[in-house]
């Protein structure tokens, strides 16, 4: 992936395959690379190795024991601050279809508490030490992903570095409650999305279904998510579209009908305004 054998940065990034490593020891070296993964809809993993490592997130520091996991929900404001130590700490960042394998997982991972954007906490690795994690997870990561087995592995090792904090989260889920209305409205229509947006792309739906206004639904949606009611179903649309073109085997007439285009040459258009490829060129681009 990013580094070589030499932990090295290489000259151009490949980051086709959906997942990356990156040292943070290197980062005053190479922080346009980092920004590059805060602003692209990564969602990302600090692990801290022997060390601990100082993060912040949403303006505040957020102190991370050394072998514990940070994780990140895509687009949150985040600062690298310059450690006072030499640290061996790593950046994991992947995108939602590397993860996802159908649209169920998409819709796990979307809700998990895990990647909240308000409650951001350091999770102990309970998977292993620091050393087996360097040599049986991060070597893996920072290396070329050579065949379909070999992506499948590191999938399964990502899988498992979710699973370790999902765990820790369901251990406390009681212990937390939201009264916002502004996350209570959000949250219903981001789970109504993910339910119906195959079905149902206009926003008068949704208003329909939360008895409010378009309104106070953009409100709600702006104060949680930084994002129009209309901009999250079109991003949550062509998660479904992306997901289905790199790990299905129908066609793109039949993705359309799928997504209620009724066109293909309608769906074609609106993919490529969205992502600037067509749907053809993209799942081309995935599989090479």
């Amino acid at each position: 992936m990013l580094l070589d054998n030499h932990n090295t940065y290489q000259d151009k990034l490949n980051i086709k395959e959906g997942l990356v490593a990156l040292r943070l020891n290197d980062f005053n070296r190479e922080e346009n690379s980092f920004i590059h993964f805060l602003n692209n809809n990564f969602y990302g993993i600090i692990w801290a190795g022997s060390t601990s490592y100082v993060h912040e997130v949403n303006g505040k520091k957020v102190v991370i024991p050394k072998n514990h996991f940070l994780y990140l929900a895509p687009n949150l404001s985040q600062h690298f601050i310059p450690q006072d130590t030499t640290v061996d700490s790593y950046y994991i960042a992947f995108k939602e279809e590397f993860y996802s394998r159908s649209i169920e997982d998409n819709i796990r991972l979307e809700n998990s508490r895990l990647f909240s954007r308000n409650l951001i906490s350091a999770i102990e690795n309970k998977i292993c030490s620091e050393s087996f994690f360097v040599k049986n997870f991060i070597e893996y990561f920072i290396n070329s992903f050579d065949d379909v087995l070999s992506i499948q592995l590191v999938h399964n090792l990502l899988e498992r570095i979710l699973l370790n904090g999902k765990i820790a989260v369901k251990d406390s889920e009681s212990k937390t409650a939201h009264d916002d209305y502004d996350v209570e409205i959000a949250t219903k229509f981001k789970k109504l999305l993910q339910s119906n947006v195959n079905e149902n792309r206009q926003v008068t739906f949704y208003i329909d279904q939360l008895f409010v206004t378009k309104r106070r639904l953009d409100k709600a949606t702006q104060v949680v998510f930084n994002k129009s009611a209309k901009q999250l179903i079109t991003e949550e649309l062509m998660k479904n579209a992306k997901i289905m073109l790199a790990n299905s085997g129908m066609t793109v007439k039949e993705i359309a009908f799928e997504l209620s285009f009724f066109q293909e040459t309608n769906f074609t258009a609106f993919f490529k305004k969205n992502e600037g490829v067509s749907p053809t060129v993209f799942r081309q681009n995935t599989l090479n």
